[in-house]
């Protein structure tokens, strides 16, 4: 879609309307001893009210019946340490896969040799120059050779190991790091490895944590299930882009990446019962809320006959879709009906779960389509993270908030404390 095109259908948005001094000394560089003694601050957009609380207080501020859904991603260990011939050391962060296949999941099996995107911080970096570490991995040696095949802004690498009957995630396992985030500007350690990950992660695949729910015990877990607060789970896998500040000023020049993701049958119908019946239903994070309104679109795209999708049961929701898809609709279909079209999508392809991609962009001007909450940590100013919590705000509320927030004391960003957002 060209940009004249875009700039018809939303708003025209500058970035510098959504930058904060944010000081040096809130941002949080290492986790709480208690993942839950993070402090929480609650808002009700629709009064403007702020109230202070602390994560453990989070089964008391929600409602008995509601949904919250979860993204269950597990962080990798795609930070490695590897030297050159000479004996420069090279770090290497590992994005995302290109072959023999770009899935996550299918990559991380892969036995022998696979090619992955990078990030590398060494000097004098050559083509086909060859890079390597060993460790010892259940009593034997284990060798990781990666071979530069690309060199740019990200590089390609072709990792070779021994034993290469080993899956190249329990290579990452036994060799990587933590990834931790690029503004923390320290080394990762073994603890990294336990925190910098959610107590419900399970599907590994993503390169930054899905920080949200860095919260969340299991005594908080147990007691919101008492209460009679219900859970869904959903897959996003969080790439380095989440990382990516808005360089442009206008964001409609701005590029969203693309994550994988995969939402199972089982979540849907959960979501379809709560929304028919009125249920609140809250977002653990920004993934999750991403996916939630992704899912609301495709089905769209599916009621509207698209011949693009009708036939296929893989998912794909672009940058911009949602907004080009809004201004051709003189009145939105119901979000159950969008769900249900969904559904029928997975009855009809015989699947027991939908997967797929996203770039969906969510900014100020965006009608929010499938929840009343979301819960989420304090972003960084330009972040497009920024952009969608002043969207589901509304208004200059996200200023006040972000305000109370450095004026209290929070701690931001990914290892910061937490919110909790009422629309």
């Amino acid at each position: 879609m060209s940009q004249h095109q875009i700039g018809n259908i939303i708003p025209e948005i500058h970035i510098d309307d959504y930058i904060y001094d944010l000081p040096e000394e809130q941002i949080a560089t290492a986790p709480l001893p208690e993942r839950d003694q993070s402090k929480l601050l609650m808002v009700q957009a629709k009064t403007g009210e702020i109230s202070h609380h602390h994560f453990s207080d989070l089964p008391d501020l929600l409602p008995a019946e509601t949904l919250l859904v979860f993204n269950n991603s597990k962080v990798i260990a795609a930070r490695l340490a590897l030297k050159k011939q000479s004996g420069g050391k090279v770090e290497v962060l590992c994005v995302e896969p290109s072959e023999p296949n770009s899935d996550i999941a299918l990559a991380l099996l892969a036995k022998g040799a696979v090619k992955w995107k990078c990030l590398l911080h060494g000097r004098n970096l050559k083509a086909l120059m060859t890079l390597s570490t060993s460790v010892m991995h259940q009593a034997k040696p284990l060798l990781l050779k990666a071979t530069l095949v690309e060199k740019g802004m990200e590089s390609t690498l072709c990792f070779e190991w021994q034993p290469k009957e080993l899956p190249f995630l329990e290579v990452l396992e036994a060799v990587g790091k933590a990834p931790l985030p690029p503004y923390l500007k320290r080394e990762p350690t073994r603890s990294d490895k336990l925190r910098y990950q959610t107590v419900y992660a399970k599907s590994e695949g993503s390169v930054a944590a899905p920080t949200a729910g860095l919260h969340f015990t299991p005594a908080v877990l147990e007691r919101l299930r008492q209460k009679g607060v219900s859970s869904a789970e959903l897959t996003l896998h969080v790439g380095m882009g989440t990382f990516k500040p808005v360089q442009q000023s206008n964001v409609q020049h701005h590029v969203m990446h693309a994550e994988q993701i995969s939402v199972p049958k089982q979540t849907l119908l959960t979501l379809h019962n709560h929304i028919e019946k009125g249920k609140p239903v809250v977002a653990v994070g920004t993934t999750s809320m991403r996916v939630l309104e992704s899912l609301y679109w495709f089905g769209v795209k599916l009621l509207l006959k698209d011949n693009k999708v009708l036939h296929k049961s893989i998912m794909n929701v672009e940058q911009w879709e949602a907004y080009t898809l809004a201004s051709q609709l003189s009145t939105l279909p119901a979000t159950v009906q969008g769900l249900e079209a969904v559904l029928e999508c997975l009855q009809k392809h015989s699947l027991d779960g939908l997967s797929g991609k996203t770039q969906l962009i969510i900014v100020p001007g965006y009608r929010y389509m499938m929840c009343d909450g979301l819960i989420t940590n304090f972003h960084q100013p330009r972040s497009t993270l920024i952009l969608l919590v002043a969207a589901f705000l509304g208004g200059e509320l996200w200023k006040k908030v972000y305000n109370e927030a450095l004026q209290n004391g929070y701690r931001f960003l990914s290892y910061g404390d937490s919110s909790l957002l009422w629309r």
